[in-house]
């Protein structure tokens, strides 16, 4: 079993561009994420000493680069790869858990989705879709099912998601199982005070909630949702299990295309 705090991500050389050095690239994609380097260091709860360390060195635990691209908003993706074999992924293909999370960097691509070409070797896999399923707490599932709830917060989220995109809903423990869908309308990131003034009632939260799944940010994510629906059946952890090898985000995750057949 690979021991992950022993693991450590190096950059390959490949010529004399300053962001070779693998600090330096996730300095230049945490500007590119509008993210100063004090409000990410309270982020990962380490200090900003450390983090400018870190954004400085061309080798870093694995764990560690793990949890700055999260605190970004991003899924970091390492790969093993043989010859004439599949490659296989290791870090980053199946879900996304932030430390802090509670249920409820890179260069961007042509189309502005956040992963890390060329820095953990060749094979690299950005996800294959934008859809994305959230865990929700079942009480709030339900009300974004029945209408009453229209936005879904987050403390984190992605640059990468547009309007449009089909949004699965996956309610947690004590359900466990994906029970419907909704499209994202819009996804804003605000400052936390103008998050609780836009959409407070959408949101169906009470302010002391609201506060403390806030706590410490000064910004956060409002994502809109609309027509939402139930799937025509729940479909259990166990059943999602075998047909998707699919396994619970403690956020959210980018969907495998094939999953799209569970809202036809």
């Amino acid at each position: 079993m690979m021991k992950q705090r022993r693991t450590k991500a190096k950059v390959e050389a490949v010529g004399g561009d300053e962001l070779d050095n693998l600090g330096l690239r996730l300095q230049n994609l945490r500007r590119l994420q509008n993210t100063t380097q004090s409000s990410l260091a309270k982020q990962l709860r380490i200090g900003q000493t450390a983090l400018s360390h870190m954004e400085r060195r061309d080798d870093i635990l694995l764990s560690s680069l793990n949890a700055y691209v999260e605190a970004l908003g991003g899924q970091l993706h390492v790969a093993v790869t043989f010859p004439d074999a599949e490659a296989v992924s290791l870090v980053g293909d199946s879900h996304w858990h932030p430390r802090d999370e509670p249920s409820a960097a890179e260069e961007p691509t042509d189309d502005n989705q956040l992963f890390l070409p060329n820095v953990l070797g060749p094979a690299q896999f950005p996800p294959s879709t934008r859809d994305v399923i959230f865990s929700i707490r079942p009480v709030h599932a339900q009300k974004i099912l029945d209408g009453s709830k229209t936005v879904e917060l987050r403390r984190r989220f992605t640059g990468g998601v547009r309007p449009g995109t089909l949004a699965l809903i996956y309610s947690t423990s004590p359900t466990s199982a994906l029970t419907g869908s909704a499209r994202i309308q819009a996804v804003q990131r605000l400052a936390v005070p103008d998050i609780w003034r836009r959409h407070r009632s959408g949101a169906c939260l009470h302010k002391k909630e609201f506060e403390n799944y806030f706590s410490g940010l000064d910004s956060g994510y409002a994502i809109v949702l609309a027509a939402a629906k139930p799937l025509p059946r729940p479909v259990g952890l166990p059943e999602l299990r075998e047909r998707f090898g699919f396994e619970p985000p403690q956020s959210y995750q980018y969907m495998r295309p094939h999953m799209r057949a569970l809202v036809m």
